[in-house]
């Protein structure tokens, strides 16, 4: 007998959302196990607060560091033919060389992710570039 398809979606999520509360079980037994070890032990209660006071320190770290932090990036694969003058011109335009695949020739770069494909190859087509193809989004 066939099932239909909104039931396999149910008894799929059903099963995910059985995994995730066992997770959860699991993760809360094994931190009240660690804190009742901690705690009974010679330096317990000093352990705990020295803990406590640390993971404050990188959430407040955190919290100062997310408008500080270097502009999303995006990754590209990149058909080229026979290589030009790539890493110096290429940083001009804020975009890195990551790998160079010299037997397929295919660059994959890193890029602000405000470039699009068709600047992108335009970049690379003024810096001395044959492309075979347009970039590919990798990420």
């Amino acid at each position: 007998m066939e099932h239909s398809k909104p039931s396999l979606r149910r008894a799929r999520r059903w099963r995910r959302d059985a995994v995730e509360l066992a997770a959860v079980f699991l993760s809360v037994t094994a931190a009240d196990l660690v804190a009742k070890i901690v705690a009974h032990g010679p330096d317990g209660p000093a352990v705990l607060a020295t803990s406590a006071v640390a993971l404050v320190a990188v959430a407040l770290l955190h919290t100062w560091w997310s408008p500080h932090a270097p502009p999303p990036t995006t990754l590209w694969r990149v058909h080229t033919a026979p290589l030009a003058h790539t890493p110096a011109t290429l940083a001009d335009h804020e975009i890195t060389l990551l790998s160079l695949h010299p037997g397929t020739e295919e660059l994959f770069l890193r890029t602000p992710r405000s470039l699009d494909p068709g600047t992108l190859a335009t970049v690379l087509t003024t810096t001395g570039h044959t492309l075979r193809g347009t970039p590919t989004r990798i990420a």
